[in-house]
This record gives C-alpha cells, structure tokens and sequence, in this order.
C-alpha cells in the first residue's frame, strides 16, 4: 500500500498548491465499499493529476474508518 505522506511532504516542501486537499472518499461496489485516500494536483503543462492510497474494503454501510 502506497502512503501518500511523503509525497504530500515533498510538495508542500517546495511550495506546490494542491487542486484538492486529501480526502478519504469509500465508493459502493456490490455488497462492499472501497476505500481510498486521494488529492489532486496541476502539473507545469496543465494537467491534473490524481494520486490514490488505497484504504481497502469493508462491508456496505460500516462508517468505521
């Protein structure tokens, strides 16, 4: 599992602004949701990228997280 910290770090240490904050976001699939932990970032040419941490599934409707 890929931890977003040191890249988080890495960005804010050069002074990067995020698009998007992280955020931990669990989306529905069949009987279960899966997890995951993203942010989002404009590259120099304009593009937006997403990184993801996956956080693993748990049964539909748990709000343990």
């Amino acid at each position: 599992m890929a931890d977003l910290d040191p890249i988080l770090a890495e960005l804010r240490a050069h002074g990067v602004p995020l698009f998007m904050e992280p955020e931990t976001r669990w989306y529905r699939i069949d009987e279960e949701e899966a997890g995951v932990r993203q942010f989002l970032v404009t590259d120099p040419d304009g593009y937006l990228l997403r990184f993801q941490q996956p956080l693993g599934r748990r049964p539909l409707g748990s709000q343990d997280a």
